[in-house]
């Protein structure tokens, strides 16, 4: 008699472990879903070749500021967003991409929580430049809902500042 009743607390057992594993791999397929464009951010580092400009409180800073982090999964980024994303190609070679770059950090702080700026060096990510056909540096691209919405075109302008940039992404919509 205590031989059955053993191994039915056994069987009982077995069943509670199995159910509870079968829940917490369902939980955690829910928690996947869930994710958002964040958790495909990485550290803050300046010299990756695509990173999101953030704006977050700087360390001993009392204002929030631009933070460059990296970006571990592009694609994922893109489509888990739930804002426009702003693709800003340049080049790490040229000169004159640092002062562009500094009027893009603007804009990626005055559209904070209404704008994503994804920041993509087009010498080592042929395939995102190819995929959005960019033909000249530096230049824009508006992402919404992981569907190219508008391309700045900065080959159609003699001259342009980032205000312009700016302009055309409130004209579109953010």
């Amino acid at each position: 008699m205590r031989l059955i009743t053993y191994n039915r607390i056994k069987k009982t057992a077995v069943l509670i472990i199995v159910s509870l594993l079968m829940m917490t791999a369902v939980s955690c397929k829910g928690k996947e879903e869930e994710k958002t464009y964040r958790d495909f951010l990485g550290e803050e580092i300046y010299d990756a070749s695509v990173f999101a400009m953030v704006v977050e409180t700087i360390e001993g800073e009392e204002e929030p500021g631009v933070i460059y982090r990296k970006v571990l999964d592009f694609n994922n980024v893109i489509s888990r967003c739930d804002i426009p994303v702003c693709l800003y190609f340049f080049s790490s070679t040229k000169t004159d991409s640092a002062g562009v770059t500094a009027g893009v950090e603007d804009i990626a702080q005055l559209l904070d929580g209404r704008l994503l700026v994804v920041g993509i060096d087009i010498l080592q990510n042929r395939d995102i430049v190819g995929k959005y056909d960019v033909t000249m540096v530096p230049d824009f691209v508006l992402v919404e809902q992981n569907v190219q919405k508008a391309a700045f075109g900065s080959e159609g302008y003699d001259y342009w500042t980032t205000t312009d940039v700016y302009n055309w992404l409130v004209e579109q919509g953010v």
